[in-house]
């Protein structure tokens, strides 16, 4: 399984949600599928529009595909209908995720540096 695809489920979600492509003479006549999966690899490698894979089309039809539909407010539609719908049960925050600085635990801020006065007098004592 590709980890850049979407799944099934994720899919049928989204469908409704594109523009377009749907019905032609000999079918769709735009993989939406296929350029969902574009955009979803171009957000988590962060590469450039270039480094896009053949298979998941020619980068200039995917780019000149992505800022129309910008321009359209498809993007938007679509992250506002997947908000409502949100399902978090993949979300959980514990103190294993969360790191606080060593200073925020009460560590020394300089390393060997000075002892407070008041450890200072006990260890006098």
């Amino acid at each position: 399984m590709d980890c850049d695809a979407l799944r099934d489920d994720q899919w049928e979600r989204l469908k409704d949600l594109v523009p377009g492509g749907r019905r032609g003479k000999r079918g769709p006549r735009a993989n939406n599928r296929r350029f969902l999966d574009a955009l979803l690899w171009m957000a988590r490698s962060g590469g450039r529009w270039r480094d896009l894979p053949a298979r998941l089309g020619d980068h200039n039809a995917v780019k000149r595909r992505y800022y129309r539909w910008i321009e359209m407010g498809v993007l938007d539609l679509m992250f506002e209908a997947l908000a409502r719908e949100a399902d978090l049960e993949w979300l959980m925050i514990d103190s294993t995720i969360v790191r606080a600085h060593q200073h925020a635990a009460g560590a020394r801020k300089l390393k060997g540096g000075r002892m407070p006065r008041a450890w200072a007098g006990l260890a006098a004592d």
